[in-house]
This record gives structure tokens, sequence and C-alpha cells, in this order.
């Protein structure tokens, strides 16, 4: 999959969420995401795309909506997940 289908998927799950996210460039804290939408965030990054594809630690430092896909991308890659 890639990365522009996850910033997608990322942006879309933002907006469930309640974030006013407009793009890639738009950071997740700034929209409006808290300790509480982040845990929202997470557990839905590991429904989607499996354990450990967003650990806190990624999300707190690289909170852009883009920078979270590559996140969940590189993880993917690493973790050797085909879809």
């Amino acid at each position: 999959m890639a990365n522009t289908e996850i910033e997608t998927w990322v942006l879309d799950s933002c907006r469930e969420l309640g974030l006013l996210v407009e793009g890639a460039e738009d950071d997740f804290f700034a929209a409006g995401g808290n300790s509480l939408t982040a845990v929202r965030l997470i557990a839905k990054v590991e429904e989607r795309y499996g354990e450990d594809h967003l650990p806190p630690d990624d999300l707190f430092e690289r909170s852009s909506v883009g920078q979270i896909a590559a996140t969940i991308l590189a993880n993917r890659e690493r973790s050797g997940a085909a879809s």
C-alpha cells in the first residue's frame, strides 16, 4: 500500500475523531488531538494495520498526518506486512 493511501486513511481517521485536518502537513495535536484521541488513533491503526505500527512515542515525536502515515508505512515494511 502506497504512503498516499495510508495518508488518506490517516486523514479520514483523524476526521472521524473530530480533528480539523485538511492535508499531510496538518499536525495531529495542533488540529485538536490530545492524549485521548491519540489512544483512539493508535487503536484504529492497530485494528487496521497491526500492533506496533504507530507506537505512542512516534506519534508524539512525528505528529503531522504525513509523518504518521510514513511511520505506519515504515513499520509495515519492517514487519514484512504484505497487505
